[in-house]
């Protein structure tokens, strides 16, 4: 009796719409822990839309996305004012920002079901916040003279 791989039965047929990198960490462990599990949020919505219930998952998603975010953010301006970092109030607004998007988006009903829009959301602020800004604190932090 031949034995069925689970790949070959389409089990493991969809990828990860962001595969975990380690450039991708900043270094401070509990933030890199953090951004870990935002990346899991996003594959989860990408799972759900490839299998074709993105529409049944979208909104506990952005629950989730909305809920971690408070939690990460308070979690690294915390860290970032103890640090001392010099830009601490352009960091923070930049935060504020993406809370300001995240309830419009929720007041929005929610793109019009849209997962895809909420996936391109999240794709470009991984990019831009977390691939780049987050790297201003990470360099500030590592290169300081104490």
């Amino acid at each position: 009796m031949q034995k069925k791989s689970v790949m070959s039965d389409g089990l493991f047929e969809h990828s990860l719409f962001i595969v975990w990198k380690p450039e991708y960490n900043l270094g401070i462990p509990i933030i890199d822990e953090q951004h870990r599990g935002i990346v899991t949020t996003i594959n989860s919505l990408f799972y759900s839309m490839q299998n074709k219930h993105g529409e049944d998952v979208l909104r506990p998603v952005v629950n989730m996305v909305t809920e971690y975010t408070h939690i990460h953010f308070d979690v690294e301006e915390n860290f970032l004012r103890k640090c001392g970092f010099n830009d601490f109030e352009k960091h923070h607004e930049l935060h504020n920002e993406l809370r300001r998007t995240l309830s419009s988006i929720e007041n929005k009903n929610l793109w019009e079901h849209d997962p895809q829009k909420f996936l391109e959301f999240l794709k470009d602020w991984w990019i831009d916040h977390i691939c780049k800004k987050d790297r201003v604190f990470r360099d500030y932090i590592f290169n300081r003279k104490d």
